[in-house]
């Protein structure tokens, strides 16, 4: 099949790279020229601008890191809607909001366009492995003539209902994810100062109802020497703000607490670090490390 795929960062890189694997035809577009280079000597065409990459093609995906730079993607001057053939399908794994995804989608549609919104989860690790989670809203008519290609991505695919479906899912997602996070470096950081050993309360913590997947996440990040960036603290604070804004009209007091608790990690810097960093604030408060023996 003719893929085109536009934004090959740390995700979307190792998503194209199992298209590729997986024998497809595949054109990319990265607005940061050297991204695209390991993908070409796999045999991937570079394409100078989202619509080059989106001619002929009969499914276009995206990965970018928020909704200006995705609706420039679809609908700006040199964007895919410019060039892209009636009938093809534009696939967007990015996280936006659910009304720039509806606009996208109905501008796709007037071009004969189809338009599925699929926020993923599962980091970079995912994406290399073909284990990612997609959250995907719109026709499941649509994501059926899809599955073959997305198959090759994902262990898990998920129908979350109409178009924007999958973007309000994400943002809750992420925001659940976020808060976790804090309540983790909290407790953690506390517990550690006043004399509790780190790997007895992970391993208590795992096997009771205290429990989670972002617990088995810390040890291979903040526990960690190296404590790489997976997803960084500024995607995860535009997510957090994202979700927010969706959901103004309620009273969120958690929400709102961590999205200022984000704020202050950025204020210190910490943007480009990965979100389980966002735990360093606790552990500056009590003056230690979290790290596992």
């Amino acid at each position: 099949m003719k893929i085109a795929f536009i934004g090959v960062g740390r995700m979307g890189s190792r998503m194209a790279s199992r298209l590729l694997e997986a024998g497809h035809d595949l054109s990319v577009y990265d607005p940061y020229t050297p991204a695209m280079d390991g993908l070409k000597q796999q045999g991937a065409l570079a394409a100078g601008n989202p619509a080059e990459a989106a001619e002929g093609a009969e499914i276009i995906m995206l990965s970018l890191p928020s909704p200006s730079t995705f609706a420039d993607a679809v609908i700006g001057e040199t964007g895919v809607l410019t060039k892209v053939s009636p009938g093809a399908i534009v696939i967007d794994f990015s996280t936006v909001d659910p009304a720039t995804t509806k606009d996208i989608a109905a501008q796709c549609a007037r071009k004969n366009v189809y338009f599925l919104d699929s926020p993923v989860s599962g980091g970079v690790a995912g994406a290399a492995s073909g284990n990612l989670v997609l959250m995907i809203g719109g026709s499941e008519e649509i994501i059926e003539r899809a599955r073959s290609v997305l198959s090759v991505l994902s262990s898990r695919i998920v129908h979350c209902g109409d178009t924007g479906a999958g973007q309000l899912t994400k943002l809750s997602h992420n925001l659940l994810t976020a808060i976790n996070t804090i309540a983790l470096g909290e407790v953690l950081s506390v517990s550690v100062k006043a004399g509790a050993d780190l790997n007895v309360l992970c391993e208590v913590f795992s096997a009771g109802l205290a429990g989670s997947k972002m617990l088995d996440y810390l040890p291979k990040t903040l526990f960690t020497e190296e404590r790489p960036a997976n997803f960084a603290i500024d995607l995860m604070h535009k997510d957090i703000s994202l979700c927010l804004k969706e959901f103004s009209n309620y009273s969120m007091p958690v929400g709102q607490l961590v999205m200022q608790i984000y704020n202050a990690a950025r204020q210190k810097g910490l943007g480009s670090k990965d979100s389980t960093s966002v735990i360093e604030l606790y552990e500056e408060l009590v003056n230690l490390r979290l790290a596992q023996n």
